[in-house]
């Protein structure tokens, strides 16, 4: 059977298509891998695995996800994760050969990481305790209505809680509000990891 010549150059420009995109998401995960093995230079206080994302339940896309990496790779509970772009989440599941990561995205109200507000020459502190899925932002809040914060100011984790290390980098502040009953404010934070698009994390391990 003989196909016609319109029909073979559709074929051969569909094809060409389908290895262009190979190769371009590949081009893709290795500067992500580079990137993210890179990091190692700054974080002197721990060893760190890089490890692969494997799954993801497309009902609960931003709550968790499993990394290839376990037990047999010296991971425990509460470990925190990192993209190479800032904070992802904790460990909150280990088994031999996976991991399960509570990611800073969750829905879990009773997920709440301390962080500080990098504001001008001051430093503001404050909750991690939400994210809002309409405004693609994390919530920040337990923050007094008489700081001046700044848009854009960054927003790193504090230390405090004992899980997370100090001085991971979560984003940058999009929009400040007050709240319901006007004595404090909200902050709307613009995570610096797209949580869509994670392929690689780092788990941190301290020294």
């Amino acid at each position: 059977v003989f196909l016609p010549v319109e029909a073979i150059k559709t074929e051969i420009e569909l094809s060409n298509q389908v290895y262009e995109g190979i190769v371009i998401e590949q081009q893709k995960e290795f500067e992500e891998l580079k990137k993210i093995n890179n990091l190692s230079s700054t974080l002197t206080e721990f060893d760190s695995i890089t490890s692969l994302v494997i799954t993801r339940n497309k009902m609960y896309w931003f709550n968790t996800l499993t990394i290839n990496s376990g037990s047999k790779d010296g991971i425990v509970e509460d470990m925190a994760v990192i993209s190479s772009d800032g904070l992802v989440g904790r460990i909150t599941k280990v088994s031999l050969k996976t991991s399960e990561v509570k990611l800073i995205t969750t829905s879990d109200i009773n997920h709440k990481i301390s962080v500080m507000i990098k504001n001008n020459d001051d430093t503001i502190y404050g909750i991690l305790s939400g994210y809002n899925k309409e405004k693609e932002c994390l919530e920040v809040t337990s923050i007094n209505k008489i700081n001046e914060i700044e848009k854009n100011s960054l927003v790193y984790t504090s230390g405090m809680g004992g899980i997370f290390p100090s001085g991971i980098l979560i984003g940058s502040v999009e929009e400040i509000i007050e709240d319901k009953y006007n004595v404090s404010k909200v902050i709307y934070i613009k995570p610096s990891s797209n949580f869509n698009d994670l392929k690689f994390v780092k788990v941190l391990k301290r020294k």
